[in-house]
């Protein structure tokens, strides 16, 4: 009786026991690798950001690099409380036209005023100045040694020679576009939301380049060339197609333009980001010589989820053009982002990510902070 107990048992643990437990150890890492590490890095990081930056991933170039969500630290004890598995499978949900929010209360409404004012179905604009006591935002593995970066050799020459082109602008995702803004401001900007869009109504895409990044790129390479740094305007749409092939399709750009004009020491792809807080959209907001602008902010690559051995040297001159920017500009930059994915830096020293306002912006704020950032370019290289 006993020895036939002993073999119940045995076979219990072989048939019952163990699958259950080895189910539990890959349910564990199934789970763990859909959520990403840079999902549970970036969330360990945002908790000491003055504002909380989650990013919905991006973990390969297929993706948008810059979609991301911003909450003022009033809203850190509801995520204190809320789980892991809610919070990151919100963090993973990606939409390209309108970014997925997480499940966090609406700012306070006001009764009778703001938010009983707005049209049905409409989402509020909240301007936020988005510059950072905190230099970095990193979400990769690395540690990132500003000083260091200060102290380097420049890698990239600083002059063009006989003219020849010094600088490439381009835009990976040429159709995003900014708010037009129609809407009556006075009613609401008293009360923190400056204005409002209609969802159905509103892509933040167009194909129109007076209305895209391209117009706000054109401004950018503009203000260069008159400064006198020989600059290319890329105007290709590489995403008006097919979203997913958008960084291929401008890999390729790149390297037809590099091939033609060797001379080219700076690639700059310019974006526009995309921000939310609770169910409202996030503009960024700073004046520029008394004039509303947007705030930029850099997105630096690393070679984390791929082979790009240039990340620190592209990082000299990310620190160069920032450093730039705060002397010239204060309030202009928003903190670097440092992210895992390479973004197409990996063929030049200068290369690197400019997002320019984001989708609740106006095209004429964008075109604001371009002009400045352009400035700021052009007395880096002077400087150097």
């Amino acid at each position: 009786m006993k020895r036939i107990k002993n073999q119940f048992l045995r076979c219990f643990a072989v048939y019952a026991v163990l699958p259950i437990l080895c189910g539990a150890i890959l349910g564990l890492i199934f789970t763990l690798h859909s959520v990403g590490a840079e999902e549970i890095e970036t969330f360990m990081e945002v908790y000491g950001e003055q504002s909380l930056f989650v990013v919905t991933g991006a973990t390969t170039q297929k993706e948008e690099p810059h979609t991301g969500f911003y909450f003022l630290s009033a809203d850190l004890p509801h995520y204190l409380k809320t789980s892991a598995k809610t919070i990151f499978s919100t963090l993973r949900k990606k939409d390209e036209q309108t970014p997925a929010t997480p499940e966090t209360p609406a700012l306070p409404a006001v009764p009778g005023t703001v938010y009983d004012s707005l049209p049905e179905g409409a989402v509020a604009v909240i301007p936020v100045d988005l510059s950072s006591p905190s230099y970095t935002i990193n979400t990769t593995k690395y540690t990132i040694d500003i000083p260091a970066a200060r102290s380097a050799a420049f890698p990239s020459r600083t002059k063009s020679e006989n003219g020849e082109p010094l600088v490439l602008v381009l835009h990976t995702h040429a159709t995003e576009c900014y708010l037009e803004d129609d809407t009556n401001l006075s009613d609401f900007a008293p009360n923190g939301v400056e204005t409002y869009f209609l969802p159905d109504k509103t892509s933040f895409r167009t194909t129109d380049p007076e209305k895209s990044v391209v117009a706000v790129g054109k401004v950018f390479a503009d203000t260069l060339n008159s400064l006198g740094v020989p600059t290319l305007h890329c105007t290709v749409q590489h995403d008006a197609e097919d979203f997913n092939a958008a960084y291929t399709n401008a890999a390729a750009t790149i390297q037809q333009y590099l091939n033609e004009y060797p001379s080219i020491e700076y690639v700059i792809d310019l974006h526009r980001d995309s921000i939310t807080r609770g169910e409202d959209y996030v503009k960024t907001s700073t004046e520029i010589g008394g004039e509303p602008s947007a705030q930029v902010m850099l997105v630096v690559g690393t070679n984390q989820l791929g082979k790009h051995p240039n990340w620190e040297t592209n990082l000299i001159v990310d620190t160069a053009f920032k450093d730039a920017m705060d002397a010239k500009f204060p309030g202009l930059s928003r903190s670097l982002y440092m992210r895992t994915a390479r973004f197409n830096q990996e063929y030049r020293y200068g290369s690197m990510l400019l997002e320019v306002g984001s989708s609740v912006n106006t095209l004429e704020e964008a075109k604001t902070a371009a002009r400045a950032a352009a400035e700021s370019f052009a007395a880096m290289l002077q400087s150097r």
